[in-house]
């Protein structure tokens, strides 16, 4: 059961990937047409190649200590040596500030998905031309 939800998971994404493609190369061939040094299949594989680069970045995750949870921490242990009562300390600051691993899965997939499309069309269509 659970290798069937896989599949359609994969395939649904497959889908999806692959109606992007379709559409980036109508559009590459809208735009690409007409200029003399730039064909819509080298488009077509410099899209691929930034699909995959996005899509492997919005598998990292998100968040992490940035300037703003530095500072939030700084003014935290301000507040705890300036006031007696017990305050938030700046660990658990940094703490609530860590890295989350979760990233943006589908999308990050139908992204990589699309880029392994653009790029296997692109020899494809490389290769055919020889």
């Amino acid at each position: 059961m659970k290798t069937r939800k896989v599949l359609s998971n994969f395939l649904m994404l497959s889908c999806v990937s692959i109606i992007i493609t379709i559409a980036f190369h109508f559009v590459n061939i809208w735009l690409f047409t007409s200029v003399k040094y730039f064909s819509p299949t080298d488009a077509f594989f410099i899209e691929g190649v930034l699909f995959l680069i996005v899509g492997f970045y919005l598998l990292l995750g998100r968040g992490g200590i940035n300037i703003w949870s530095v500072r939030a921490a700084i003014l935290s242990a301000l507040a705890g040596a300036v006031f007696d009562e017990d305050t938030v300390g700046p660990d658990e600051m940094l703490k609530r500030d860590r890295w989350k691993p979760e990233g943006f899965v589908r999308l990050a997939l139908i992204l990589i998905l699309a880029g392994v499309f653009m790029i296997l069309i692109y020899f494809l269509v490389y290769f055919l031309t020889l």
